[in-house]
């Protein structure tokens, strides 16, 4: 089993989800997609909430429990789409409703991860509906009496992590607009190098200084269990991008 996070940019119209398309039909391990909200639809939403609960209706934690309400059709919107769209084009594959099986607390915008009940129920789920790939959304799950959470914004890579712990993953693979980590910004070193290969606890302190290729609490969930990330380029699927890992 292998995990494909694709994110926002990586999905936003319909060339992009073409190409999702061809770099899932080139994998021939069972695979989970997690996918976000397509371009900038979670941006779109904060403004649509923000606008719905005007200056007094909500406020505090009222806010943030109608902000994952609400922020959290669009993963949902985007992953279905992208399972009609994989079925239509032979790729079949089982969708997964995250806010149903990711257990969270109630901690709006910020949810903690019960990690045993989700374990239980995602493996519930897979026996009862086998499939070689399966489409997911990062970035959102549920509590107990059904109501959505969000994990933090660009929480979808930590959605993926999560995943792959819970399932023993070989890798997580996140698909970026970028071809993988530099050792600068490279729009704003000229001599930055790309990285072949990171620790974990390099990814992890360079995402706590402000890097926004990677989300902070990515790598916890696979330290445990070694098991490597990939961060590579949709744009260019055939390059190999930045590992990060254990051993590097």
């Amino acid at each position: 089993m292998k995990i494909y996070k694709f994110g926002g940019a990586s999905v936003k119209n319909a060339e992009r989800i073409h190409n999702l398309a061809q770099i899932v039909s080139q994998e021939t391990d069972d695979l989970v997609i997690v996918v976000s909200a397509m371009g900038k639809t979670t941006n779109e939403l904060e403004v649509f909430t923000q606008a719905l609960a005007g200056d007094d209706c909500y406020q505090g934690d009222a806010f943030d429990e109608l902000y994952d309400q609400v922020v959290s059709t669009g993963e949902l919107q985007s992953s279905r789409f992208i399972s009609a769209y994989l079925n239509h084009v032979g790729i079949a594959n089982q969708w997964i409703d995250m806010t149903q099986i990711l257990r969270t607390d109630a901690s709006f915008r910020h949810a903690k991860v019960d990690f045993e009940t989700t374990r239980h129920q995602l493996t519930e789920f897979m026996q009862s509906h086998p499939a070689h790939v399966y489409v997911a959304q990062g970035f959102i799950g549920g509590t107990a009496d059904g109501r959505r959470t969000t994990l933090g914004r660009e929480g979808s890579d930590y959605s993926a992590a999560i995943l792959a712990n819970l399932l023993d993953a070989q890798s997580v693979t996140l698909w970026k607009d970028v071809a993988g980590i530099y050792s600068a910004d490279p729009r704003k070193v000229k001599d930055a190098v790309l990285l072949s290969a990171i620790s974990y606890e390099q990814a992890r302190e360079m995402a706590k200084a402000g890097a926004q290729i990677i989300h902070p609490e990515t790598v916890s969930p696979l330290i445990e269990k070694d098991i490597p990330i990939y961060i590579r380029s949709f744009i260019h699927p055939s390059q190999q991008g930045t590992v990060i890992g254990k051993t590097h």
